[in-house]
């Protein structure tokens, strides 16, 4: 009711002044900071954990007022909170969405800001080119990366026979020569899917994500290894040109309908990133792809032990292609906040362990995300730091090791290769190529017995080629 009383004053007096956006808020004079990655209510934890944060800011900053204003980014609705002037004060995003949210003018530069606090040099370097403008100017603070991996059900590939147990109990994932036990190829995904299926009722190997951008996210990861060498290539005349379609990209395509067609994935065509923690969490799969930053979701919100999960690196489909697509979280900043909301986004980042500082104050942050995930039984595993200085790094590093409450054996191998088998997303309109992708998935998905892979990727890729590389 408040926002709307807001709204309906700037409308009548026919002009949105940052001055109105900055008071507008609980009514007491201070200066208003939304925050869009306040959690769900339903989440009272975390809810109690950004409460935690909000009284100990606003005792240090009494000038400001935090109020949660949760926003779930999306790239089909970021044009219309935009140009309404609707967005919170921060919001997150993905690393595929900086470029196009500078270019429209909607998120702020923050770079003499961060310059001013001494983050903008503690930053990891790929990270802040994701968040940059080509003249190098910063727009956003990483929250965190992620690489892409494949999460196991171990109870269910040990029941199988795929993995075994060590004198302890504890699941061993290598063979006594050191060689992985788990799926390292796509063949072998689909004999691991073939022994799930004949052991269990309604229980599938693997799920294909193919709705909200997320299955053509996912499969951009599957064509590179099945040796599709990029799906936007750049030419002598310095123009991309789409690659959709390439061999690689068939292949994968083709692998997913095979996997259809004899029963071994979940039988739905309409699957968001929601989706594979629910049916892992329900048992109705026993591997999924994903990023190492969202392994906790089957527990957090199914009760999925946390003791039968691995995270393993991504298979192969050539047998020598192997990456793992490598993103992240940014945090970023309405343009229309004024420069005091900015600065006290920024600080209370600080204030949520989300900075490069080391002070009590933002280890004690640090500290309170790690106890919180502790209350929820939640996977507490390395983290992909956004930021490089050393002092920061030795004291987050320290504090994972001190909460950290599973087997680390059971990431060694994901964290391990990371390094050498990251490779960040393609360069441009990422969402929108995959959303044509999604649509290709959708309809093998669907018509798995008739589908032509080849003349779907070859309709995504003369769509994508005119309604979005051309405009380059």
């Amino acid at each position: 009711m408040k926002k709307w009383l807001c709204a309906a004053v700037a409308a009548i007096v026919g002009v949105v002044s940052l001055l109105s956006f900055g008071a507008c808020g609980k009514g007491n004079g201070k200066i208003k900071v939304s925050i869009g990655m306040w959690p769900d209510p339903t989440l009272t934890k975390d809810v109690e954990m950004y409460q935690k944060w909000e009284e100990a800011f606003e005792r240090d900053y009494p000038q400001y007022d935090i109020v949660g204003d949760r926003y779930e980014y999306s790239a089909d609705t970021i044009m219309a909170k935009a140009t309404s002037k609707q967005l919170p004060t921060v919001f997150q995003t993905y690393f595929t969405e900086p470029q196009k949210l500078i270019e429209n003018g909607w998120v702020a530069d923050i770079t003499d800001q961060l310059n001013e606090l001494g983050w903008l040099d503690k930053m990891d370097v790929d990270m802040r080119a994701a968040v940059s403008d080509s003249a190098g100017r910063c727009y956003g603070v990483p929250r965190d990366g992620y690489g892409m991996g494949l999460f196991l059900n171990c109870a269910m590939l040990y029941d199988v026979g795929v993995i075994d147990k060590d004198a302890d109990g504890n699941y061993k994932l290598h063979d006594d020569e050191g060689n992985p036990l788990y799926p390292t190829t796509f063949d072998e995904i689909r004999e691991v899917s073939e022994r799930i299926v004949e052991s269990y009722d309604n229980t599938y190997g693997l799920v294909i994500l193919s709705a909200n951008n997320n299955g053509g996210w996912q499969f951009t990861n599957m064509a590179w290894n099945f040796g599709c060498a990029a799906m936007q290539v750049r030419g002598a005349d310095g123009k991309y040109k789409a690659n959709l379609n390439d061999a690689g990209a068939v292949k994968a395509l083709e692998w997913i309908q095979d996997m259809a067609n004899d029963g071994l994935i979940y039988p739905d065509a309409s699957l968001t990133y929601v989706d594979w923690y629910s049916k892992i969490g329900s048992k109705n799969v026993a591997m999924a792809f994903c990023g190492n930053d969202n392994i906790m979701m089957p527990v957090t919100t199914f009760n999925f032990n946390k003791d039968d999960i691995a995270f393993v690196p991504m298979p192969t489909g050539d047998g020598q292609s192997r990456y793992s697509l490598y993103g992240g979280t940014p945090f970023v900043f309405s343009s229309y906040a004024t420069e005091e909301q900015i600065k006290g986004a920024l600080l209370f980042l600080k204030y949520m362990g989300r900075s490069p500082e080391t002070d009590e104050i933002s280890v004690s942050a640090i500290e309170v995300g790690h106890q919180t995930a502790q209350a929820k039984a939640m996977p507490i595993i390395q983290t992909i730091r956004p930021w490089t200085n050393a002092e920061f790094l030795e004291i987050a590093n320290r504090l994972d090791k001190q909460y950290t409450n599973v087997n680390p054996y059971y990431y060694a191998d994901f964290f391990d290769s990371l390094e050498q088998m990251k490779r960040p997303e393609e360069p441009y309109y990422c969402q929108d190529m995959y959303k044509l992708l999604d649509n290709a998935i959708q309809n093998v998905l669907s018509n798995p017995g008739t589908a032509n892979c080849k003349s779907l990727l070859d309709t995504a890729n003369s769509q994508f080629q005119s309604n979005y590389l051309n405009k380059l």
